[in-house]
């Protein structure tokens, strides 16, 4: 076992072949081990802006009318936590985090690690992205709307840094954009002003009327990423869209894993999505390009696509087998399952 000594920031460096200081918090593997307070996490879905905002039962798997991207698991109830489960007496126990094999190896996170990512959004998906990029060895920072005060307890479970969605634009090489469609034009203008060129901008929402009243745009048939990329003034990479919270927080798996779980992601430039591709497979997905963003209508609620936790294999099927004249059937579809939903719990 290596000798360990101090660093200036107070953390520890073991002198383990290949080990590197963290920035603030000593040796990387040290840090992804460090256990963070529990029960805090879950208030993620108080404070939910991505298009997980709404914590709902979706419908099962196979079910064409899809659901509300980045809800609550399949056959959970609608006030599941996110990152922990209910003991037999009722006591919060900690949840399961990623893939408790680690989708990939500790000497493949210390080689990648250090990625600077943003992210603003602190809904389901926005909160477990950061948990789980954090424990990759990641820099991440996360926003919301009612500023980092409210982001505390969610700062101190993940190892996220709490932020404004200024700070989250201009934190690093990769921004994710995770909120409701009707919030997209309430962002700053300026939001991405004097952010290089090269930073990658992901879109993770979904359109639903009836959560986001009617948006002229889409209802006229324009591709949802690229309406929020001319709103941004920014190419976006549509990414983890099409799956639910709790199979992003926990089911993904290391790569050559029989049914595996495979996400698209679509956008320009090419560069730009080969990065996202790669954070995909880090998490513990198969990561399927999807082509350009005027192709991710494939992946709008209710198409083929949509929260069906596909192979690689079916994902390729369904991008496939998505007609775009059936768009509004689609969202149609995902739409009035949500309102029926919301109806029965009296929202």
């Amino acid at each position: 076992m290596g000798r360990a000594f101090s660093l200036p920031s107070g953390g520890t460096r073991c002198s383990r072949p290949g080990c590197r200081p963290g920035r603030a918090t000593g040796c990387r593997a040290a840090r992804r081990s460090t256990p963070t307070p529990r029960g805090t996490l879950a208030k993620a879905s108080n404070l939910a802006e991505g298009p997980d905002s709404a914590r709902l039962s979706p419908p099962r798997q196979g079910d064409p009318r899809g659901g509300f991207g980045g809800g609550p698991p399949r056959g959970s109830q609608a006030g599941m936590s996110l990152g922990r489960q209910e003991s037999a007496g009722g006591r919060e126990s900690p949840g399961t985090v990623g893939h408790p094999t680690g989708a990939r190896s500790r000497a493949q996170a210390l080689e990648d690690a250090d990625m600077k990512i943003g992210i603003i959004g602190a809904g389901l998906i926005g909160g477990t992205l950061a948990r789980r990029w954090v424990k990759l060895g990641h820099e991440v920072s996360i926003a919301n709307s009612r500023g980092p005060d409210t982001l505390r307890e969610l700062a101190a479970e993940t190892g996220a840094k709490a932020v404004t969605a200024q700070e989250a634009a201009r934190a690093g090489e990769v921004v994710v954009v995770t909120i409701p469609q009707k919030a997209v034009p309430e962002l700053p203008k300026d939001l991405f002003a004097n952010v290089p060129r090269d930073v990658v901008v992901i879109d993770t929402g979904n359109y639903y009327p009836v959560r986001d009243g009617s948006i002229a745009a889409l209802e006229g048939g324009q591709v949802e990423s690229e309406w929020v990329a001319s709103l941004l003034g920014r190419p976006v990479i549509k990414a983890f869209n099409n799956i639910f919270f709790q199979s992003l927080l926990e089911k993904g798996t290391p790569k050559g894993t029989p049914g595996r779980i495979a996400l698209p992601v679509a956008g320009e430039p090419p560069e730009a999505r080969a990065k996202v591709l790669k954070l995909v497979e880090e998490l513990g997905f198969d990561a399927i390009d999807a082509g350009s963003l005027a192709d991710s209508w494939r992946q709008q609620p209710g198409t083929p696509v949509y929260t069906q936790d596909l192979d690689a294999a079916g994902v390729k099927k369904a991008l496939a087998a998505a007609e775009r004249s059936r768009l509004p059937e689609y969202r149609d579809g995902a739409n009035t399952w949500l309102k029926n939903f919301l109806a029965s719990q009296g929202g």
